[in-house]
């Protein structure tokens, strides 16, 4: 691209230096010839004023003035006969225009000639006719060409070098946004907008920014489902198979009713992937509201029968229906339902959920009588299975956490010992009413 950029200004230049030069050659050429006609005139008339004015019948003879131009002179008479000089022997077309009191010049076979009349009592009696080679005046104007070509190169070095610099300009923010367009193709979302003062370069890599940053989240959006369905489905996959091995080996009278059984944890699975799906497709804006209520009343109707069927008790404190924080249903219930799971599997008791208002804020509190997590489990990075809690992953409290960070709020655990307790922080929708 640099190599285009600088041969199209090259050319530019070119043209322009042929359109400016070309026609100032022309104009230098007459001007040069013109002033030759006009030095010679000049001194054919010095020669005119030195002619006496009865130099026919004068036995003196005409002397003309020295120069040192290379100029011939010749008298002629008013008959147009040579009286005195290097001319031809009788007047020429240009003498005899003289001869008619015009002052008269011509150029041919290089030479040039200028004749000018001579007068005496206002009549003229005579002409002087010049001559001088134009071996002089072409000189002079190849020097005038000469420094016209030098100029025009010089010019062209100029534009060269201007070409160039422009060229490197244009050319490099041209180059980052290839670049960047190559690093995104790859994969690497990671792309700095760089500010090159040229407005629509800079209007075109902002927009691969901003393109980059959400392709980005996108994909992290799609990675983060596939987790978020692993750790989800963990739960109602066990449930759907340990009903069927448990409807093979002991089978009940309704062989049907194992299928009803399975349809509906299948209509479950099916909600399940359609709402994670929903939620890594769909980011929450702050008009998002997910109802506080509904959520925990769908918690208390799923896990209710899980934790009876483990000899345990879920406690699910009261709330009003119309009580909204900012979120969605799908998000809020995901990640409580990861607590709670968390609960039944590594918990012992009985786990409760209760909730308490602020002026901004409402605070959902999970907790149970278990022995707890050995560490804060959000610093814990041990992956070797051995003794202790399970490991992080297991626990599923990065997606938890996740969610909620999605919807503006924070997961806190309070409380990492025997009856741990963890919060989760939301912001209130109805406090932007009021």
């Amino acid at each position: 691209m640099r190599r285009r950029i600088l041969f199209a200004i090259l050319g530019i230049t070119g043209v322009a230096i042929v359109l400016f030069g070309a026609p100032l050659a022309i104009v230098l050429g007459r001007l040069v010839n013109e002033d030759a006609t006009l030095r010679l005139e000049r001194h054919a008339i010095l020669a005119a004023r030195s002619v006496p004015a009865d130099f026919a019948a004068s036995a003196d003879p005409v002397e003309f003035p020295e120069n040192a131009d290379g100029v011939t002179f010749a008298l002629y008479d008013g008959g147009g006969r040579l009286v005195v000089g290097d001319g031809p022997r009788s007047a020429d077309e240009v003498t005899f225009r003289a001869l008619s009191d015009q002052v008269a010049d011509s150029e041919a076979a290089g030479v040039r000639i200028v004749a000018v009349p001579v007068a005496a009592d206002e009549q003229v009696v005579g002409a002087i006719r010049a001559e001088q080679s134009t071996a002089s005046s072409v000189a002079r104007y190849r020097r005038f060409l000469l420094s016209l070509a030098a100029l025009a190169l010089i010019v062209l070095i100029i534009g060269a070098a201007i070409g160039y610099v422009v060229a490197g300009r244009l050319a490099r923010p041209v180059r980052r946004l290839r670049d960047a367009a190559v690093q995104l193709g790859n994969g690497d979302f990671a792309i700095d907008a760089t500010h090159s003062d040229i407005p629509e370069l800079d209007e075109a890599e902002q927009a691969l920014v901003t393109t980059a940053r959400r392709l980005e989240e996108l994909v992290s959006r799609e990675r983060m489902f596939s987790a978020d369905v692993s750790h989800q489905l963990r739960t109602p996959l066990a449930g759907l198979r340990a009903g069927i091995e448990t409807e093979m080996a002991f089978p009940r009278p309704d062989s049907t009713e194992v299928l009803r059984e399975a349809l509906v944890d299948l209509d479950r699975l099916e909600r399940t992937v359609s709402e994670l799906l929903t939620i890594a497709r769909t980011p929450v804006t702050d008009d998002s509201r997910a109802s506080l209520g509904n959520v925990l009343n769908d918690i208390k109707l799923r896990w209710t029968d899980p934790f009876t069927d483990a000899g345990r008790h879920l406690v699910v404190s009261p709330v009003r229906r119309d009580q909204e924080v900012r979120g969605t249903d799908a998000m809020l219930r995901h990640a409580l339902d990861v607590l709670v799971d968390n609960g039944l599997e590594h918990g012992s008791g009985e786990l409760r959920i209760e909730h308490t208002m602020d002026v901004d804020t409402v605070t959902v509190t999970v907790t149970d009588e278990g022995p707890g997590f050995a560490a804060d489990p959000f610093a814990s990075t041990d992956r070797s299975g051995g003794s202790g809690p399970a490991p992080l992953e297991s626990l599923g409290l990065p997606l938890a956490k996740r969610l909620v960070e999605s919807m503006s709020g924070r997961l806190v655990i309070r409380n990492i010992g025997p009856h741990p307790q963890i919060d989760v922080v939301l912001h209130r929708a109805d406090v932007s009413r009021r």
